[in-house]
Order: structure tokens, then sequence, then C-alpha cells
């Protein structure tokens, strides 16, 4: 196992006691949050965390910043998570709410655009807390050398990312506008993917967090562009595939939007993300330090497996056809012990 006989895992799990730091900044920062809003930053920085966990392992790809890049990713995972609570936990169904909040996850990644009043269609108000994140990110992005040769791509990775969150929270109209959206936006004849599958791709962020990384080094445009399609959709789509895979259980009891509830069954969702894995292997290994997007895809098979709730869902036998490898398994095998350690949670 390549990246394992190198020290990239073990700087990985180092740098979680960095993340941790820095949430419990942003955690004494919410403290300062009218009630309403400081309930849900503060639930989004205890429950979610192990986003900006997962996120942070780009701030060890090859030549990076690694503070910057820590502090870049944590604070957009954390607008991220945030948003997604504001909208979810506190039933606000009025999309110009919804999409004036995501404004500051755009203008959070481009420097050039001036803030706004986020929370002007929304019934709570705050202006310390969502400026200062989207500001912490700014502030990190213009420390990255080459990030204006990506910026066109992340903002596009970021509208869809947006556009993706408000379809998703607005009821009952939401769940048929997003199919119509990616139907029309991505599907293509004979496509290889679905259009759940299409959807799962706009919703992750680690092509953002890549081209952080990537922000540090100047690739020439072929290289670039092998980046953008090996990203976009196959390894977001991995990645969200495998998240809302993990949560079948609560999203039937609540009553949520979950993109593997639109397979025919457990088994065919695993067989498409199964699908998805090997594509990405092929995708990433064109790309430079391939071994690192090794890292990234096996571990996200293995840190999703490693979730005790996917065997109370009855689903590990299936899931083990994506074990398809001695890395996998291991890497497994250590995500289940930063678990039992809590360092993992």
């Amino acid at each position: 196992m390549q990246y394992l006989a190198k020290p990239l895992l073990w700087k990985y799990v180092a740098a979680f006691s960095s993340v941790k730091q820095r949430l419990k900044s942003w955690q004494q920062l919410a403290l300062e949050l009218p009630p309403e809003l400081q309930t849900q930053a503060l639930a989004s920085l205890k429950s979610k965390a192990f986003h900006c966990l997962g996120g942070a392992v780009y701030a060890v790809y090859p030549k990076v910043n690694r503070q910057v890049m820590l502090d870049a990713i944590v604070a957009l995972q954390t607008i991220s998570d945030y948003l997604d609570n504001l909208c979810d936990r506190i039933q606000v169904n009025d999309e110009r709410a919804i999409r004036q909040l995501h404004l500051s996850f755009i203008h959070a990644l481009d420097p050039s655009l001036p803030l706004a009043d986020y929370y002007c269609f929304y019934p709570y108000k705050e202006s310390l807390y969502l400026n200062t994140l989207v500001q912490t990110c700014r502030k990190q992005i213009q420390q990255m050398p080459y990030y204006e040769d990506y910026r066109p791509w992340v903002i596009q990775l970021a509208n869809h990312y947006c556009n993706l969150q408000v379809l998703k929270h607005l009821s009952p109209s939401g769940p048929g506008r997003l199919q119509q959206w990616i139907s029309q936006a991505f599907l293509k004849e004979n496509p290889p993917l679905a259009w759940n599958e299409w959807a799962a791709a706009t919703g992750s962020t680690l092509g953002i967090f890549y081209s952080f990384a990537a922000s540090f080094h100047s690739y020439p445009p072929a290289i670039c562009r092998k980046m953008h399609e090996a990203y976009f959709p196959w390894v977001q789509s991995l990645h969200i595939l495998l998240d809302y895979l993990i949560d079948r259980h609560e999203d039937q009891i609540h009553g949520d939007l979950n993109f593997t509830f639109y397979h025919s069954d457990p088994e065919h969702a695993v067989s498409r993300i199964a699908f998805i894995y090997q594509t990405c292997k092929a995708q990433i290994a064109s790309l430079p330090h391939a071994s690192f997007h090794q890292l990234i895809v096996d571990g996200l098979v293995a840190m999703y497996g490693s979730d005790p709730k996917l065997q109370h869902q009855g689903l590990l036998s299936p899931y083990t056809k994506l074990l398809d490898s001695p890395a996998t398994k291991t890497l497994l095998k250590a995500c289940r012990l930063l678990r039992a350690m809590q360092i993992l949670v």
C-alpha cells in the first residue's frame, strides 16, 4: 500500500488536533450569537465536525501551506454545515431566504465580491459569525498563489452546490425542480450516471478543497481539465452517495431527501457506488500525486464503511464488495481504530 509506506496518512491524522482547535475558536464566536442562531451554530460544529476532519486531508497535499489550507477548509465547511442547519432545523421554506443565505458560500470563494446581508429574508439576524467565516476564507484564498487559475471552476462548483441546497430544502416543489435542473444541466444521451448520482456530485465540497490545494501549484491547462473531470462528477458523487447510504434509516424516519432512495434497493445503490468508485480510480490515475487521490477515494470507502450505522442497517454485507483491495481493508481497520479512540466520530 504505497501511501501507507509514506508519512502522508499519519500527517493527515496529526492534523486532526489543529482542526479541532479551529472548531473550538468558531465555537467561542458562536456563543455570541442570538439564541436561535447560536443553537444551530453550536449543533453544526458538534455534530458535523467530521466534515472538517475529512476535508483536512487536502492540507497534506504536497507543497501547500498547511495553516492557510486548514483555515480555509474549516471556515468554508463550517459555513456549509451552519447553513444546512439553518435550513433544516429551523423550518424555513422561503426560496429567497435560502438563496440569500447561500450567497455567503459563494462570497467566501470570491474576494472580488462585496459582502451582503445574508439574513435579510431570514427570520433571525446577526452580523458577526457568518461574515467572519466568509472573511476568514477569503483571507486564506488571497494567500494561495495560483487561485485565480481555479476560481472559475470553483465558482461553478459552488453554484452547483448552492443550487442543490436551495432546491433540496424546498417543500414540496424542491425534489421535482431538482430533478428537472439536473436533467437539463447534466444528462445527455446514454449518460454514465443517473440523475440522482449527478445530483449527489453537486453536493460535495471536495473539488473545491482540491482546488485550494492545487492553487499552490502551476499546473498546465490539460492537467487542470483532468482534475476537474475526475472530481466532478466522479469523486464528488462517490463522496455524497456514501454519505447518504449510511443515513438511509434516519432519512426514512424524518422524510428527508436521500439520493440512494432513487436506486431500486440498497444492494443496487451499493453496486452503483462500486461502479463510481472503480471509475474514480481510473480517473485519478493520471493526476499529479495520484497516490494522494487514491488515499482520498479509498479513505472515503473506509471511513463510511467504519460507521456503525452501516451495520445497524444491515448494509455491511453488500458494502464489502467495495473493499476490493488490501489498501481499503487496511484503511478500514485504521478508521475503526480512530472511532474506538473517539478521534473520528
